[in-house]
């Protein structure tokens, strides 16, 4: 759960993206990772978020096993067990990453590229609204922050994903195109 929480830190601070989780994950929770996901992995930030580390070391490799991921930025292992605070969902050929418990997923994409994985987030460009949500989800809520110390709003959302239309998601051009990259280790 901590690294869960960690990544959701991550795309909190995002300021170029309109957060959403999900109440549910799509398709079917696999068993076990694919065998084309298993291995020693570097994490590369999105460039929006590189900007905000300018200055720091910061490393982060991931360990993906049959049954569990491993992630570590310099603190210690963080060990996360597929189907408890994470989930690897297969729909059609599509696979998605799920980190957290329902209600609160945070869901992203995977797309191999070559030997690196891309993991492509549900946050959406900034400004987006429900209303243009409403097309990709069954049902969609807002939620608002106010921050404490600045007065501003944010407004993020969370969604229940239709299998038969998060793929139409993906392709849209709502969503944010940056994604994290898992680039394989040698």
């Amino acid at each position: 759960m901590k690294i869960a929480l960690y990544i959701t830190g991550f795309l909190i601070f995002l300021n170029s993206c309109t957060i959403i989780t999900s109440t549910n994950a799509p398709g079917k929770a696999e068993k076990v990772f694919p065998k084309s996901m298993v291995g020693s992995y570097e994490l590369i930030y999105p460039e929006s978020f590189q900007g905000m580390m300018e200055g720091t070391e910061m490393k982060t490799t991931v360990v993906i096993k049959s049954d569990e991921l491993i992630m570590n930025s310099g603190e210690g292992d963080s060990h996360m067990k597929i189907n408890d605070s994470i989930s690897v969902n297969k729909l059609g050929k599509d696979y998605y990453l799920c980190m957290g418990k329902a209600p609160v997923l945070n869901v992203f994409k995977v797309i191999k590229k070559g030997k690196d994985l891309e993991l492509h987030s549900m946050n959406a460009k900034e400004g987006v609204t429900a209303d243009q949500l409403k097309p990709f989800f069954s049902q969609v809520t807002t939620n608002t922050d106010t921050d404490e110390e600045t007065g501003e709003t944010t407004e993020s959302y969370v969604v229940t994903i239709d299998d038969s239309k998060i793929d139409g998601y993906y392709k849209s051009d709502i969503v944010h195109v940056e994604p994290f990259t898992l680039k394989r280790k040698k």
